[in-house]
């Protein structure tokens, strides 16, 4: 009797959760080689209830525009429409346009939120837009407000801006969520907290990227005590807890070691891991690259965070024992739900076991057996503030590849440096160009194949 009260209540709460589960997916994965590209195929929409679609762009008018349109629109590979059609599997199904990202940095969304016409010519062509392709509502990831070339102003014209866009949206029952840095340190510069939560349905909190290897010592991505200061922080200054959505990343932080039998959190490092197969950044590997290393692991007490390291090789990351420690802080703090950078960097084809392990344990920690779509309704690298690397709320390094690229100077695959501009570098892929732009004010550094301080970067010309 009492298995059976048990299994009941089991159901009763999957039948009833009704946490947001959202997937960021970093669409630019259709561009990696062998079991690293991912399709709208590749999306299992049971086990979320929305998708974020990453990335969009502002134009200097301050227009919404498409960064990829071979990738995106119906003349090419119609991925927007494609993943569009996963509402027919389920009808419950949101899935938004993502604007930003770490590529598109902080000057134009800061000029076209000072700007009333800007703002305006924003809101008109966003909305035309994700009308005309079915999208259930917007997602700002602006990275960041009042940082990055952005002002003081910022704080106050983000809250003008998400009030004129939720007015704008409110008769079409379009949603609207935003992306935002998750520590004190820059939650503090970024945002009027109460003000913004007035006008949000959900708030993406990037409770990730606390540790990265230009710090010069071994961190973990997320660890869990600062996971839970940066959470308890947004409560404390006014957000509505069932309106945080608590981030979760589907990758690691690599380091290579200073001393191979020093392997402990805190020990020194001297830069970057090595690049993945798939992902093919240094400093950076995605969950199924991670999975089939076969490295010594750790799971570390004190952070409830694993690490792996094998030779000199080193990377900090979540796997599903502590993604389901996570999930308690989503039920403790009653928050709205968990979203995770990025679904395509799970081990999405089950090559280490079953399909996408670490998203079906966001889903078991949420009371959910996937997906069923709506989730909260109003009443998704924190990134350090000077990363010099690209935060992975964007494409890998700085910018999301356009165009589908072209076969111009690219005989051998790698990272390149342009031929006469140190903030611009090219992907060369199976005789494929793909070229991209550092963020403002980075180079991009040769030696470690990523956008880095213009004083570290060496710059030849």
């Amino acid at each position: 009797m009492k298995l059976l009260a048990c299994l009941l209540f089991t159901l009763v709460s999957i039948a009833t959760s009704d946490k947001i589960l959202n997937c960021y997916w970093g669409t630019w994965a259709n561009y990696r080689p062998g079991d690293g590209k991912f399709e709208p195929s590749n999306i299992d929409p049971t086990l979320c209830t929305h998708i974020s679609y990453t990335f969009f762009g502002i134009a200097d008018s301050g227009e919404f525009k498409s960064l990829d349109t071979w990738l995106d629109l119906d003349d090419g590979l119609a991925f927007i429409s494609k993943t569009i059609a996963l509402k027919q599997v389920n009808p419950k199904l949101k899935i938004l346009a993502v604007v930003g990202g770490w590529n598109e940095g902080s000057e134009k969304y800061s000029a076209m939120a000072a700007d009333a016409g800007k703002r305006a010519t924003f809101i008109s062509s966003t909305l035309a837009f994700i009308q005309r392709y079915g999208f259930d509502g917007l997602d700002l990831d602006w990275e960041y407000p009042a940082q990055r070339g952005g002002g003081a102003q910022d704080k106050q014209n983000f809250v003008t801006l998400l009030r004129e866009i939720k007015e704008a949206f409110a008769p079409h029952n379009l949603e609207l969520g935003i992306a935002v840095g998750a520590s004190e340190a820059s939650a503090s510069l970024s945002y009027d907290i109460p003000a913004i939560s007035q006008h949000l349905d959900f708030i993406n909190v990037m409770t990730y990227d606390f540790h990265m290897s230009f710090e010069g010592f071994l961190g973990l991505n997320a660890p869990l005590p600062e996971v839970t200061a940066a959470i308890d922080y947004w409560i404390q200054q006014g957000a509505p807890p069932q309106k945080l959505i608590l981030g979760i990343g589907f990758y690691g932080h690599t380091y290579q070691l200073s001393d191979n039998s020093n392997t402990s959190p805190g020990a020194a490092s001297k830069g970057d891991g090595a690049a993945g197969p798939y992902t093919r950044q240094n400093g950076f590997l995605g969950y199924m690259e991670i999975c089939v290393n076969n490295w010594q692991t750790v799971f570390d007490d004190a952070t409830k965070s694993p690490y792996a390291f094998q030779g000199d090789q080193w990377v900090g990351y979540d796997n599903v024992q502590s993604i389901e420690l996570k999930m308690q802080l989503v039920s403790s703090r009653n928050l709205g739900g968990a979203m995770t950078w990025s679904i395509e960097t799970d081990d999405f084809r089950g090559i280490c076991g079953e399909t996408y392990p670490l998203l079906k344990a966001m889903n078991r920690g949420l009371g959910s057996s996937g997906g069923g779509g709506g989730g909260v309704t109003s009443a998704p690298t924190a990134a350090p503030t000077a990363a010099p690397t690209a935060a992975p709320t964007s494409a890998p390094t700085t910018s999301a590849p356009g165009g589908g690229g072209s076969n111009d100077n690219c005989s051998t695959d790698g990272y390149f440096l342009h031929s006469s501009d140190c903030t611009r570098y090219y992907q060369c892929s199976n005789g494929i160009r793909y070229d991209f732009q550092c963020g403002n004010g980075l180079y991009f550094d040769t030696k470690i194949s990523t956008c880095n301080y213009p004083q570290d970067a060496n710059c030849p010309y």
